[in-house]
């Protein structure tokens, strides 16, 4: 089975533009300024910290554009298994012991370890369902 490139390109955009409101005020934003130690930020220092994480966008975006390519190429050898169950599996198998993983690693406080791990994995379940059902239009 060939990849539609034009649904992966379009699988990544709406992964961004999920990211964006995932990490939203609206949603988890709260809660991620607060794990990040930063509720209390100036307007300038916010600004300069997005400047800072500009290059970050581009990583991340090459990221996101190799997990959909692989998520393309590695459905269709699933046999039975429909692209969501393969990504649900990618997800449980693969992204949360390493997410999970490094929470526990990285200078992060206790207190916030389940909220940053319920919101970095959920972002990844919700992004990949997301993919999934793109490449399966």
């Amino acid at each position: 089975m060939e990849v539609n490139y034009s649904l992966v390109a379009a699988a990544v955009v709406a992964q961004f533009v999920l990211g964006a409101f995932w990490y939203s005020p609206l949603m988890f934003g709260k809660w991620w300024m607060e794990i990040m130690e930063c509720t209390d930020c100036s307007p300038e220092k916010m600004k300069k910290m997005q400047k800072e994480m500009t290059p970050f966008y581009f990583v991340q975006l090459l990221l996101t554009l190799l997990l959909t390519v692989s998520l393309a190429n590695l459905a269709p050898y699933m046999g039975g298994f429909s692209i969501y169950h393969v990504a649900f599996w990618v997800w449980i198998g693969f992204i949360v012991p390493t997410q999970v993983a490094c929470v526990i690693w990285a200078n992060t406080k206790r207190k916030y370890w389940l909220k940053q791990i319920f919101v970095m994995v959920g972002n990844q379940l919700a992004s990949l369902m997301l993919a999934s059902w793109i490449l399966s239009l």
